[in-house]
Formats: structure tokens, sequence, C-alpha cells
């Protein structure tokens, strides 16, 4: 009073006393019990530390105390100043204390529920104090959540809380079974559902269960019973030909209420509705296959709701087909057939007229389709020596634009009216020779039969085998030789292309030398020099056009036969076929290529339905 010259207040009187007994205190939290994977070593797992030779195997006597190491807890002074403490890895903690009485008090979030004793006194004397406190585990729970109708209640959100209102509680959300573990400490709780929804929107009636958790080892069982106003519905939407309707928005509207979602992956539309009957909105963006629908829903009493699945119609738009060749170049002038695989009552429509259709010079052609619908797109021989391979695959699409992959034949129209086929039988041809055989067999029949044209066939390896010593005529005679010739040709050895095509400027009277390779086999420049020389000197100025089997587009072997084809003025032309040991084919029947019939070449997930580049299995270390 002397020094403020006022009388002072007691709040301040005690906090001068209180820092003036300031006393240290240590605490030693032990426990019987701690959660599972954690040890005194928290680096070290129980099944460690209960091996029968760790060093620090806990005692076999379930009653032994240990140490609860960094865990942290109150103690709360009657006026209500707290203390932290936090303990260490020997479970002690020290704190600065002041006389009075503290209550001790776990953290709600910890594995722990309360401490004994759960008060600590501490004397007004100055010596330093020691207490020895357990920790008690919280009681293990299993929580089943059913509705009215005793049916598990999955994906359940629920906040328990302990009646006298201590703390804000624990959030569970229940699993596909209905059901969720965790611990509570020991006491009255009550569980209420949990939601940041306005409760006019809740799907259940509002809920508050009390559960007692009993101070007891068992493992203890709740079961939560709630009232829905809303069941869970599923509506399967597939479109005619059965395809999901993927990732579309929806609404359903009852009674002003409009519940909106957007349908799975599956096609199936998920949505909580109450009782009664509603009518379902199906609203497809513009980009969307589907058209708009609106049905009827109905829900009863029990929970089951009609329809169970729903066709949904698909749009008819102007589709592009961009037609492509294996090497990614467009396919201009492709003649093809389109034609819906079923007709409208879902028969097989044999007797449905097929669209004729022309790709333009860019490989494009626009067409109206109906959107996820089965089409067979097929390309048929329509003159001698067509450009394309026939060829038919089905096909479906949700897209406005798709890419179609169509192989071209191995030598295509034959201009030139005598011409020397130089064909490489080496032994990285041999995958190949079938289809090389078929084809040259199918140009001679077709385009040389009953001509006045003039032909001659060289194989070669390291060497050459000439059909004939010079170009001759085209009469069936010669045409049956000349396809027993390719009969008996067999691959193997190297490839010498250089002395092949000089070999074939020997010929005078040709107009046209058409060399069909794989490409593996030196092009270097003095190849091109002594090409171009002979073909300076050559009495016709015979065109090179060269044939390149499954060469990578852009790499070396590719440029190389194109830098051949052009030096004469002639073409370069790129063909897939698939590598493999194939029966030959007989004249007049289909040349077997890329199959473009096979599922691996089909799919409504992308923009390109068939992809038929072959990879070039051989390196190309070799240099130009």
């Amino acid at each position: 009073k002397v020094v403020p010259k006022k009388w002072p207040r007691a709040p301040d009187i005690c906090a001068r006393l209180q820092e003036f007994s300031r006393i240290p205190v240590g605490i030693q939290l032990l426990c019987r019990e701690q959660p599972q994977g954690v040890s005194k070593d928290s680096s070290l797992p129980l099944e460690v530390t209960g091996a029968i030779n760790s060093k620090t195997r806990r005692s076999a006597d379930p009653d032994a105390l240990l140490p609860l190491d960094h865990v942290t807890f109150q103690a709360i002074h009657s006026t209500g100043k707290e203390i932290l403490f936090s303990t260490d890895a020997d479970g002690r903690s020290h704190a600065v204390m002041h006389p009075g009485k503290f209550q001790l008090r776990c953290s709600q979030k910890g594995n722990y529920d309360r401490l004994e004793p759960g008060f600590i006194e501490v004397p007004a004397t100055f010596e330093p104090l020691q207490f020895t406190i357990v920790a008690k585990m919280k009681k293990r729970c299993t929580f089943q959540v059913v509705d009215h109708l005793n049916r598990p209640y999955p994906l359940f959100p629920m906040r328990i809380l302990p009646k006298d209102g201590c703390h804000e509680g624990i959030a569970f959300c229940t699993k596909a079974t209905g059901q969720v573990k965790g611990r509570l400490g020991v006491g009255l709780h009550v569980a209420s559902y949990s939601s940041e929804e306005d409760s006019s929107q809740w799907p259940v009636e509002p809920l508050s269960q009390e559960l007692e958790v009993q101070d007891i080892d068992a493992h203890q069982l709740f079961r939560i019973i709630v009232r829905r106003l809303r069941f869970q519905c599923e509506f399967v939407l597939r479109s005619r030909f059965d395809e999901p309707v993927r990732r579309c928005p929806f609404t359903v509207r009852s009674k002003g209420v409009a519940i909106s979602g957007v349908t799975s992956d599956g096609g199936v539309a998920t949505v909580e509705l109450p009782t009664g009957t509603m009518v379902f909105h199906l609203e497809p963006d513009a980009m969307s296959a589907f058209v708009a629908t609106s049905f009827e829903v109905e829900v009863k009493e029990n929970g089951d709701f009609l329809p169970l699945r729903q066709e949904v119609e698909t749009k008819s738009v102007n589709v592009q087909l961009n037609l492509i060749t294996p090497d990614g170049e467009p396919a201009p002038f492709c003649d093809f057939n389109l034609k819906a695989r079923f007709s409208q009552d879902g028969t097989m429509s044999n007797d449905t007229p097929a669209l004729s259709l022309r790709s333009d010079e860019g490989g494009r052609v626009s067409v109206v389709l109906a959107l996820l619908e089965p089409y067979i797109f097929s390309v048929h021989p329509t003159h001698v020596g067509c450009e394309y391979m026939p060829q038919e695959l089905s096909f479906l699409t949700d897209r406005q634009s798709i890419t179609v992959v169509v192989a071209r034949s191995v030598l295509g129209m034959i201009q030139e009216e005598n011409v020397v086929f130089v064909i490489d039988v080496s032994g990285s041809m041999q995958v190949y020779l079938e289809d090389v055989k078929s084809a040259v067999n199918l140009a001679l029949v077709q385009q040389f039969h009953q001509t006045q044209r003039h032909f001659n066939l060289v194989t070669f390896t390291e060497g050459q085998i000439e059909f004939r010593d010079d170009l001759v005529p085209a009469t069936s005679r010669n045409l049956e030789d000349a396809m027993r010739f390719c009969q008996h040709t067999q691959a193997g050895g190297g490839s010498n292309l250089a002395a092949a095509v000089r070999n074939a400027f020997r010929f005078k009277r040709a107009e046209a030398i058409l060399v069909i390779t794989d490409g593996k086999t030196e092009v270097s420049e003095d190849l091109l020099t002594q090409v171009k020389v002979h073909y300076l000197g050559h009495p016709r100025r015979a065109k090179v056009h060269t044939v390149g089997i499954n060469c990578v587009p852009g790499r070396i072997k590719q440029r190389a036969l194109q830098s051949l084809a052009h030096l004469t003025q002639g073409s370069f032309r790129s063909v897939c076929l698939e590598q493999d040991t194939f029966v030959p084919v007989a004249a007049g029947q289909k040349v077997k290529g890329i199959d473009l019939l096979d599922q691996q070449y089909v799919t409504t997930d992308e923009d390109t339905i068939t992809d038929a580049v072959v990879e070039d299995p051989y390196s190309e270390d070799d240099r130009l």
C-alpha cells in the first residue's frame, strides 16, 4: 500500500506470491499399454522390441509400467492457469510450478484418455518435487452404422463428442461395410451426423445417440441406427449398343428441389433421393455424343428404385474421317465403303446399302454418322493396280474427327510399258518374301497379261539371278514361267543393291526399274553417283522406282531410297507389311498386309482408329 499509495487487489497479491514461490517439479509419465507399432525406441517396431534377443525387449509382466516418451499433457491450476508438459525419451518432464492444486489432462487428439492420479497438489515448500503419473489408453471401439431398414450405411460422416463437452470430439466416416474403428475415452459420449450443409439438405434425420464406453480391455461394439430421409440410387445409363454414358452431368428434380451430379466412367448416375416420383434430366454438353434425355424415377419406402437401367440416344453428326498411310502421310483418293453394322432394330444389317466414299487429295472425307454406333469400314479393290490394300474393320466413335490408317498395296499402278522388277531376297527379306512374291504375281496377272508390255525379273543378294537375259513379252507362257520363278525363289545371304541396280541398267529397252527392298543395304554416295551416270547414259532414261518395306519415316533407310528414286525422276513408295511368314497368295486374291480387322487396331477412346506403323527392329547405324 505504501508504494502505490492504494490498497492492492487480491489477484495482484496472488500473482506476486506465485512469482515468489517458484517450485521445480518433475513428472515421470508411465503407461501399461502403447499404441500398435510404437515402442520406447521409436525407430523400432513392437515386433522387434518383443523379440527374445532384443536388447529393448519389454517385460513379460503385463502390468509392467513403461515410460511414455514424447507426449504432451497439461496441468491446470484451480485459477485456470495452464502449464504444458512434454516428456523426453525416458518419459520425464520438468517445469516450474507454484503452490496449489492442479488437474492433469491428456491431449484429446492422442491415444490416451486420462491420467492417474488426475490431480496433484504442490505444497508451499521450496524443495524440488517428483511425481509419477500413469496414463490410461483409450478403449478400442467399433461403430456399426445401419439405417432404419437394418442396412449398412456406407460413407456416413459422424462426430462423437464427450457428453460433458470437454472437447470438440472426434470425426469418423464409415467404410463400404458401414463400419469404422477408433478409440474413445471411458465415459458417456454422443454420436451425431456431421455435415456443413444446412440440416434441410441432410439425407438422414438429426442424430443424437448416447454411447457409454466402459473401463474394460475387451473390444467394444456400438450399433448406431439412423433414419434415412434419402436413399442412395444408382441408375445405369447406356446407349443402344451398351456404351456407358460417361462423365455426363444430370439433375433430378422434385417439388422444387434439384439434386445434381455427374455420371461415372462406367455410366452410372449415383444420387441420394427421397421417396416418391421424380424426373431425371440428363444434361450433356454440346461436345457430348449423347442426346439430352428426361425420364421418371421412383423411389419406394423400402429404398428400392426404378428404373435400374435407362437407354440414352446418341447424336448423328457430321464426322470427318482422316485417312493416312502407315508412315503418317495422307491417303488421297482412297475409295472405301462405310456401312452401319446393325439396323435400327438391332439386327445385323446385311441388306443395308453401304455408302461409297472417296477421300480428297488431303485424305479427308466428311460423312454423317450416329455416334457410338458400330460401322464397318472397308477398302475393296476397284480396279487393276489399286493404290491401297483390301481391308475391313469395325469401329465406333464418340468424336467428330477420327483417323483411319489404310495400308498401301506393295506395287500399285505400274505406268511404264517395259519394266524390270529388281527384288531383294537377302536374309532380312525372309519375313516379307511371300508377300512380295504374291504382289509381283498379282501385278503380272492383272497389269501385264494380255497386253503388249514387256518385263523381266531380277533377284539379288550378293549376286543376281535373272529370269531371262532380256525383257520378254507378257505372253501367258512367259507369265507362268515368271510366277514359277518367283515361287522357287528363297531368301538368304547379304544384300548388294549397287550391283543389282547397275545390272538392271544393262537392259536397254527398260523404261522403269522397280526395286523392292527393306532398305537394309548400303546406299552410298558412290552408288548414287553411278546411278546418275547410268541413268543419263541409258537410251530410254529408265526411271528407278523404289518400294521401301517397313522403313521408318524420316530415318536413314527411307531417305536413302527416296534419294535413289528422285535422282532418276522416279518415285518412292513406302509399304508396311507384317513381319511374319505367310502362305503364298494366289493370283486374284487379297495380298496379305497389316490386318486392320485385328481388335488391337480399334479404339473409341482415341481419335485414331488404327495404327499400323511397324517399328524397324534393326539399328540405324548405317550411313548414307
